[in-house]
């Protein structure tokens, strides 16, 4: 696995002070590989404490320092060789420079996707199997898996609920996507391609894989606390 973009890119100047740092990866990195100890940002000799939030709709991770940064002055961002993916490969130790300007974005995250959003989804591509939802929308007596995903029992079927085939993850998590086994499921290993590593199975659903834009919708949805 490698680091395939960076946002701020190499050497960018004039990056607002408020900047959310992207680390993009060509594969989809291990959430339990990532945090202080393998991703740093850092000035001169110091270091900056930051979040991390692993985004696997983007095989990416995002860094968001705890405070605002100094104006005019160089950062580096450096990704250790132990920031390994779900499949266990990893990369060598590798770093991108910016520099601040002395202005702030004051750009505000976008609103989490409603779960309406989310079960037009399940309701356009798990219905046709009958595997999780009648035909008609409704919700059926029994569910493949025991999983039942029409509108009136989905979100109680899948927060905080363990999954069968992999017990130590929640099939959603709340503001954790990347730990939760409904959003490992649906990701494709390659386009169109089978189930990632650590899952189970077949991917889901059967068939062509959800679109990056229905994927991201659902990682959002659970990332913003999986809300009614």
């Amino acid at each position: 696995m490698y680091v395939s973009d960076w946002s701020p890119a190499e050497n960018a100047v004039d990056v607002p002070i408020d900047v959310t740092i992207k680390v993009t990866f060509s594969d989809y990195p291990d959430p339990d590989t990532v945090g202080e100890t393998s991703m740093l940002l850092t000035t001169g000799v110091y270091r900056l404490p930051e979040t991390y939030r692993v985004v696997l709709a983007d095989k990416a991770v995002t860094m968001t320092p705890s405070g605002q940064l100094d104006t005019n002055l160089g950062y580096t961002v450096t990704v250790m060789q132990n920031v390994a993916s779900l499949a266990g490969c990893s990369g060598p130790t590798t770093g991108r420079e910016f520099t601040t300007g002395d202005h702030a974005s004051n750009l505000l995250p976008p609103p989490a996707p409603a779960l309406a959003d989310v079960q037009a989804i399940f309701d356009a591509s798990c219905a046709g199997s009958s595997c999780h939802i009648d035909p008609t929308g409704g919700c059926l007596a029994a569910p493949f898996g025991g999983l039942s995903l029409c509108a009136a029992e989905a979100r109680a079927a899948l927060v905080d609920v363990p999954s069968l085939e992999v017990s130590a993850l929640a099939l959603v998590a709340p503001l954790d996507s990347a730990r939760s086994y409904l959003l490992r499921k649906l990701l494709p290993a390659t386009s169109g391609g089978g189930p990632i590593p650590g899952t189970l199975g077949q991917r889901e659903p059967p068939g062509p894989p959800l679109s990056p834009d229905q994927l991201q919708t659902i990682a959002a949805w659970i990332d913003g606390g999986a809300l009614p």
